[in-house]
């Protein structure tokens, strides 16, 4: 079996804790925090907020890192940070303290080991099944949601919220360190192979359709080789319009994603539903999202990625539509379901536009210095949410306002341009040849 996809089985495991034990479980905690610190939903929603920025924060750092360093190390103490957080969050005394927990040991340690090492590692063992590859290892983000909601809602019921970040704890630093520190290789020339599973370098036949040629479709196998090994600067990627098509999309997709999934099970609550039933509203909508991962990352390998970018942005929009007039449970799990699929093309769709326009050279870079630009919209959502609903004591107005960043987010994928390759890679190609 090609070794890459041992490293997509890593990173499945790596993002369901990662993304599992605090993203998903924060919905689940929300009314544990909510009746411990009798704050208000503001209050609570902020935790998250205030982690975002600080995994924003370090994004840069974790960027240049990625691509220059060691990604095994790197990883292996975002495991250890990660569970010395948890272990700490179980002593509190105040809803600040948790704060200062999850701006440090949980913000940075999630950020170690989360997206941008992550897709960083499968970018870079895979080119032409690349949009695959990420959704089958973003899997582990809809996954840990199908699964973590309920198991959260089960342990904080049998043994309290503070026992569960023990076991939590526990787990990241048993289980995950030593898996990352085994198997997680950064390139496959580090070990004398080829993206791909190919027998040579970029094996590939001329006008093979490339995930890294998505966006420029050219049957030059030589420009197509260029994009993928070009070194990009912080100047030529911050003026590319490319990159802020990409920003401003996704970032407007997670404002809305965020605040919804944080605050699905309080609505769940809110409507009369029990416990496990609201849980199990969060546990559908990953689990349906497992499914669109892997869908939208074969559409990514397969036609224009733009084209499944609007598509999952569109099922995310009615979903949320479905949710605010429905007066029923069953009504609530199609939006849900609608939802959930929607969602689950972000994050591969993400990382597959990202290595269509820049390649793999400086993918995990340039992952870095798109993280924190997306943050002032994309953290916003969460505390927004909470805040509408202490207002108005309903999350319907929050939730038409998200229909219109959806809209948002559709228009500005536009800016994308279509060109058969940037002209500074061209000049690169002149010069190297001449």
């Amino acid at each position: 079996m090609f070794y890459g996809w041992k490293i997509v089985g890593v990173t499945f495991i790596t993002l369901f804790i990662s993304v599992g034990f605090i993203f998903y479980s924060y919905s689940i905690f929300f009314g544990a925090l909510l009746e411990e610190f009798e704050s208000s939903r503001f209050g609570v929603s902020m935790g998250l907020a205030i982690m975002n920025v600080s995994m924003g924060a370090v994004a840069i750092f974790i960027g240049k890192a990625v691509d220059n360093y060691s990604i095994k190390k790197l990883m292996v103490s975002g495991a250890f940070l990660m569970s010395v957080g948890f272990l700490l969050a179980a002593q509190i005394t105040e809803l600040w303290q948790f704060y200062v927990i999850l701006a440090t040991f949980l913000g940075f340690g999630a950020a170690f080991i989360g997206m941008i090492p992550s897709q960083t590692l499968v970018s870079n063992w895979f080119i032409r099944k690349r949009g695959t590859a990420l959704g089958i290892s973003t899997m582990g983000v809809s996954a840990s949601g199908m699964v973590m909601a309920l198991v959260s809602a089960w342990l904080i019921e049998e043994i309290g919220w503070r026992y569960t970040f023990i076991v939590y704890g526990l787990i990241t630093t048993g289980v995950l360190a030593p898996l990352i520190w085994i198997f997680a290789k950064n390139r496959p020339e580090d070990i004398g192979l080829y993206p791909d599973g190919e027998s040579s370098p970029y094996a590939l036949p001329p006008g093979t359709p490339l995930a890294s040629e998505g966006a420029f479709e050219t049957d030059d196998q030589k420009v197509s080789d260029t994009l993928e090994h070009h070194s990009w600067t912080i100047m030529q990627v911050i003026t590319n319009v490319n990159f802020w098509a990409i920003t401003i999309t996704m970032s407007l997709n997670m404002h809305c994603i965020g605040a919804v999934l944080t605050h699905m099970n309080q609505l769940g609550l809110d409507f009369g539903l029990s416990t496990y039933q609201a849980a199990a509203l969060l546990s559908l909508s990953a689990g349906v999202g497992v499914v669109g991962k892997v869908m939208f990352g074969w559409i990514a390998d397969h036609t224009d990625t733009r084209r499944a970018v609007w598509l999952s942005t569109t099922l995310q929009f009615i979903g949320v539509l479905i949710l605010m007039k429905s007066s029923t449970y069953l009504g609530m799990q199609i939006g849900v379901a609608f939802f959930g699929f929607g969602m689950g093309g972000v994050v591969p769709l993400w990382g597959s536009l990202i290595g269509e326009v820049f390649g793999r050279e400086n993918f995990g870079s340039i992952m870095g210095i798109m993280t924190p630009c997306m943050l002032p919209i994309q953290v916003s959502g969460v505390p927004l949410a909470g805040y509408i609903y202490d207002q108005t004591g309903s999350y319907q107005n929050a939730f038409l306002l998200f229909l219109f960043v959806y809209a948002a987010s559709i228009l500005t994928l536009l800016m994308l341009k279509r060109q058969d390759v940037d002209q500074h890679i061209k000049r690169d190609l002149v010069s190297s040849s001449s």
